[in-house]
């Protein structure tokens, strides 16, 4: 179902008017009418924000092609020269591709590392800047077989599953430890995903029982890092930062840790 269809479909459902959820996704009612006609097309950041107003999944809203695709990493299986996946025999697998799934174990570690894997791709193919190809995969892979079977057999809640999310009006920071519906400030939030930094970007040392993490930031007021966290096996550590200050941060050693850093452009990168 094309994406105009889908939102007119949930907002008759969800017994709104267009003006009632232009109004609760900070919208004119003319932005909703252009994308019930097909005139224009909301973002795709936009769209998980529509699929939370409107209690529809977010795949719903994507526009996707009716035709079978890896399970692993969306890709159409009518892609040319795109192969089927093998398992532990080396028969075919049809639910995944090869690039995903070979001779019976997964080619990558985590969301994170296939998001980052794809997103070329699915900017070439799309025209997607990186920002819209990341949010699409960050919206599409959960519905997939494989990482929906993954977040099924990990349903408590634990650190490595920490989600960060970002209030586009007063800048708080939430965390959530899995999965869960956030808001602010009347924003539906939509988690941040990550991706590498650019080389240069950062150094970690240690010192005095200390990760010490500094980054190549101006930290002027239109481009600074806003915070820096420090996720590990059972916490997760948050350092707010600002402009005009340096840009360091230092979290006491408890354990191995992955950091990030998020910029006021709203990128999360991965250190």
């Amino acid at each position: 179902m094309k994406v105009n269809e889908a939102i007119s479909l949930a907002r008759k459902a969800a017994g709104l008017t267009q003006e009632q959820l232009a109004s609760r996704v900070y919208v004119t009612r003319q932005a909703v009418s252009r994308w019930e006609t097909g005139e224009s097309e909301p973002s795709i950041d936009m769209r998980k924000m529509l699929a939370e107003v409107l209690g529809v999944p977010v795949i719903d809203l994507l526009d996707l092609p009716d035709e079978p695709a890896c399970q692993c990493c969306g890709t159409p299986f009518s892609v040319p020269n795109m192969p089927f996946g093998t398992n532990a025999d080396g028969s075919e697998n049809p639910d995944f591709c090869a690039w995903c799934y070979d001779h019976g174990t997964f080619t990558s570690d985590g969301l994170d590392e296939i998001i980052e894997r794809n997103a070329p791709f699915l900017m070439q193919a799309t025209g997607y800047t990186q920002e819209e190809a990341v949010s699409f995969m960050g919206a599409l892979y959960p519905s997939l077989k494989h990482w929906a079977s993954t977040a099924n057999e990990n349903r408590s809640a634990n650190a490595k599953r920490s989600k960060l999310y970002v209030c586009p009006d007063c800048s708080n920071i939430l965390w959530s430890m899995g999965s869960a519906n956030m808001s602010c400030c009347g924003n539906a939030l939509v988690p941040l995903v990550a991706v590498s930094c650019p080389e240069g970007f950062a150094t970690k040392t240690y010192a005095d029982g200390c990760d010490v993490v500094a980054l190549n930031s101006p930290m002027t007021k239109e481009d600074y890092v806003t915070f820096v966290a420090a996720i590990g096996d059972d916490l997760v550590r948050i350092k707010r930062l600002y402009p005009q200050q340096e840009a360091l941060a230092s979290f006491f050693r408890q354990g191995p840790c992955t950091f990030y850093a998020c910029c006021s452009n709203g990128t999360l990168y991965r250190l």
